[in-house]
């Protein structure tokens, strides 16, 4: 524990230094205030849309000459991701990941959004500053890798960004050096308010590089209380259960997931993903069961009762490995050849 304690002591006292060499160079003699920092070199790692946010601020700094005087990307090598694309058109340095140590000289500090990759201490300890991260959620809310989706998915009504410091062989637990909150919309899916943090990150990031010594030096740790997990979606994600599922609950399900993994139910043997979906402030009787199917002539739309008896409004529908389809055309094709004994979906 000693060891420890004497080791993180001695990286904190490297930080200061070389903190303390970048004021004493920026200072004017005649007055002793501090200049503006225009020269950081910085070392950016990114993959994916929400990369862009915070590399596009990064590279207008660069082009303007404002606080960014070298700019090289690092990224996946297995293909043309937004972040690789977007290094080639502006004519910026991209090294594929892993990237070799000596690459990684010359930099002040490295920026992460979205990497996808655990990045090994040898990396982190090669900058001077360390590295930062912009994350799509406030911290500890939603650590990990689709805190977006997630927060959607539960129903939250805020979330954000938050500038972290991250430490060696840990996802989302280094010191938060700003947050900026960001509220959801009633219908906004992930993939929307994904790209609105993105932007957000990207301004949050810019304005803490305007300060950055004074944002390392004041970064605080995070609570310990409301930490929750964000981890990699996956296909079962998308599978509803009427029966122990509210609307709302599905309704969040479909805006978390939407574009990435189907939402999806079962009729009668039949694998059905549910395409617009949206709901209703009625509720049905208490004659039914959980996942029965009305048809709505006059909203063109299918009626399916949840567990609490809210109501999923369901306009377009597919039959597994079929195109999707109207709710009357599901109903002409389908529920209208089977007794209304049957339109139960989820069975």
């Amino acid at each position: 524990m000693a060891f420890r304690t004497t080791r993180v002591f001695r990286k904190r006292s490297c930080l200061h230094r070389h903190l303390a060499i970048i004021r004493s160079k920026n200072s004017e003699a005649f007055n002793d205030k501090p200049l503006r920092i225009h020269s950081w070199k910085v070392m950016f790692f990114g993959t994916d849309d929400f990369s862009i946010g915070s590399l596009t601020k990064l590279k207008n700094e660069l082009k303007s000459n404002q606080m960014i005087s070298k700019l090289e990307i690092v990224t996946s090598k297995w293909h043309l991701n937004p972040v690789k694309l977007f290094g080639q058109k502006e004519g910026l340095v991209v090294h594929d990941w892993p990237i070799a140590q000596h690459a990684l000289q010359g930099f002040d500090i490295g920026v992460v959004a979205s990497f996808g990759h655990l990045i090994p201490k040898r990396v982190i300890e090669a900058f001077p500053l360390g590295m930062v991260n912009v994350h799509g959620s406030l911290l500890p809310r939603w650590r990990g890798a689709a805190p977006v989706n997630y927060a959607i998915m539960h129903g939250d009504t805020v979330t954000g960004v938050s500038i972290m410091r991250i430490r060696p062989h840990t996802f989302d637990k280094g010191e938060v050096l700003s947050r900026q909150e960001v509220s959801i919309h009633p219908n906004e899916t992930a993939l929307e308010l994904r790209a609105r943090l993105s932007e957000v990150g990207g301004k949050e990031l810019i304005s803490c590089m305007q300060r950055l010594p004074e944002c390392l030096e004041d970064a605080h740790p995070q609570p310990e209380e409301g930490i929750c997990y964000a981890p990699k979606l996956t296909p079962e994600l998308g599978v509803i259960d009427f029966k122990k599922m509210t609307a709302k609950c599905i309704f969040d399900r479909f805006r978390a997931l939407y574009g990435i993994i189907p939402i999806v139910t079962t009729w009668m043997d039949l694998k059905l993903i549910l395409h617009e979906v949206s709901l209703n402030n009625f509720t049905f009787g208490e004659g039914s069961v959980p996942g029965n199917v009305q048809v709505c002539k006059r909203s063109k739309s299918l009626v399916i009762k949840c567990c609490d008896n809210s109501l999923l409004i369901v306009k377009r529908i597919a039959p597994f490995r079929k195109k999707p389809i109207s709710a009357i055309e599901f109903y002409n094709g389908y529920l209208s050849k089977k007794s209304k004994t049957c339109w139960n979906f989820g069975e």
